[in-house]
């Protein structure tokens, strides 16, 4: 009982009776009650699953296709265990144990009495099909079980998954998965391994190794989600006035001013201005200046601005160029050359280097789903800033990526003020770590609505506009932005 759960086998059933019947426990299922009056049943049933399944079901293994995560999937724990299939209907969750091999040598036994099928048991077991019934297939199909392959290449590396193989082609007897169907596994890991160029596969991951382009399949999958959230968001446009003076000039100084300062290149405004349109490089910044001067220049070329790519090769080839002008006043820092060593920033580890280029091509495959120029510069904003593809300079690519899919759909540019900065960060933190897209268009919607507020016909005039809002204080003053817009 010091989960807090109590069965029914450990107190007479007078005992539990009166407990419940005085509210100090709550049942959860046959046999199974909780202390946790305070939470819904929903949230001990989640927060004790194993507990309350290997009690139960004692000696079970979480197998076919929970083995890939070791948890529910679409709301089932699948197991497999000796004896008799049995279904447990528990609150928010369904865990179906069919009928197969108990623990092997391999599986991983978990507290609470239940084991974790091994990587080449896993993979035995979901190389077998199954029918679709009421929670989804119980096994991977064969383009789910390729995207795995895939994934076990990536992390556990080639002669791991190689060692795999083997070990799955000597357990499948005892799973009993039949010579047919771990053929099938063979097949699919010598497409990882490259030794099966020709075999077809219906995985978009292992197709997209092959072409020797491979994926982060958990950045697509966020990308995907992102996607998703665009098309179902409110509609978001600014149309852009060709006749407005001044604007073509003044508003990409603002946006490169801007892009510098979040990222640490920090001039006071008239003095990039003199960097920008009187060449005045401050004495010992030349690499500094150069960042702002290469930038302004960058998203002031309105053919430059045009072009956003219409195949993965020409979107890579986008992302290299911006990099290279925005950082050529660093060369130790390989601009529009992709990085050879991983990145991270706080928690966030990004994109393996060897992934790079295969998920910023899976990437654009999805920009062509979207409709508008504002679901786009959003999505191709946070798929590069996602991926980090480069040693430095990957926010501010990623910004003018966003804001080359707006000019080139003739609508007002996104600039981020000082003053926005961490909600701005906040946003792609909130959906890289913990998937959740509101936030970010949330805030970019509102840096929208600001930039097209703003009249940059000149600059004394957008800088006054600037000033009124706030714009170049620091993030603690956020609050006032928002009020003045």
């Amino acid at each position: 009982m010091d989960n807090g759960l109590v069965f029914s086998s450990e107190l007479p059933p007078a005992t539990i009776a009166d407990r419940v019947r005085r509210g100090e426990l709550t049942r959860i299922a046959t046999g199974v009650y909780s202390t946790e009056i305070g939470r819904s049943v929903e949230e001990v049933v989640r927060a004790h699953l194993f507990d309350i399944a290997g009690r139960l079901l004692p000696g079970a293994v979480i197998t076919d296709r929970s083995a890939r995560t070791g948890a529910p999937v679409a709301g089932v724990l699948y197991l497999a265990r000796p004896g008799r299939p049995r279904d447990i209907d528990l609150p928010g969750l369904l865990v179906r144990a069919r009928a197969g091999a108990g623990p092997q040598p391999d599986d991983i036994s978990l507290p609470g009495g239940l084991y974790l099928a091994s990587r080449p048991r896993g993979l035995a077991e979901n190389a077998r099909p199954s029918r679709a019934r009421a929670g989804g297939r119980r096994t991977l199909d064969q383009s789910e079980l390729g995207d795995w392959v895939d994934y076990i290449c990536t992390t556990d590396g080639p002669e791991l998954l190689a060692e795999y193989r083997r070990l799955a082609v000597g357990l499948a007897p005892t799973l009993g998965v039949g010579d047919e169907h771990i053929h099938r596994l063979e097949r699919l890991i010598g497409i990882a391994l490259g030794t099966r160029a020709n075999e077809p596969t219906t995985s978009a991951a292992l197709a997209a190794r092959r072409s020797g382009r491979p994926v982060d399949q958990a950045r697509v999958r966020r990308f995907e989600d992102l996607a998703a959230a665009l098309r179902g968001a409110a509609p978001q446009s600014h149309p852009l006035d060709p006749a407005a003076s001044g604007r073509n000039t003044y508003e990409p100084f603002f946006e490169a001013y801007f892009s510098n300062f979040i990222e640490g290149t920090e001039f006071e405004v008239d003095e990039a201005r003199q960097i920008v349109f009187d060449g005045v490089v401050p004495s010992g910044r030349p690499e500094d200046a150069h960042d702002v001067l290469g930038t302004y220049r960058l998203v002031a070329d309105a053919d430059e601005m045009s072009q956003t790519g219409t195949d993965p090769d020409e979107f890579i080839a986008l992302v290299k160029r911006r990099n290279a002008r925005i950082m050529e006043g660093r060369p130790g820092q390989r601009p529009g050359q992709f990085k050879e060593l991983a990145n991270r920033a706080g928690a966030t580890s990004f994109v393996e280097p060897a992934l790079v280029e295969g998920t910023l091509a899976a990437g654009f495959r999805l920009r062509d789903e979207l409709d508008t120029a504002w679901e786009k510069a959003l999505y191709v904003a946070f798929v590069v800033a996602e991926v980090h593809p480069f040693a430095d300079g990957n926010g501010r690519t990623a910004r003018v990526m966003m804001n080359a899919e707006l000019h080139a759909g003739g609508q007002s540019r996104i600039i981020i003020p000082t003053v926005f900065r961490q909600d701005y960060l906040d946003g792609l933190r909130l959906l890289s770590r913990r998937d959740d897209p509101s936030v970010f268009i949330k805030a970019m919607r509102y840096a929208h609505d600001f930039t097209a507020s703003i009249d940059f016909s000149t600059f004394t005039e957008a800088k006054a506009h600037l000033q009124t809002a706030h714009a170049f204080d620091e993030p603690d003053s956020a609050q006032r932005l928002r009020i003045r817009v």
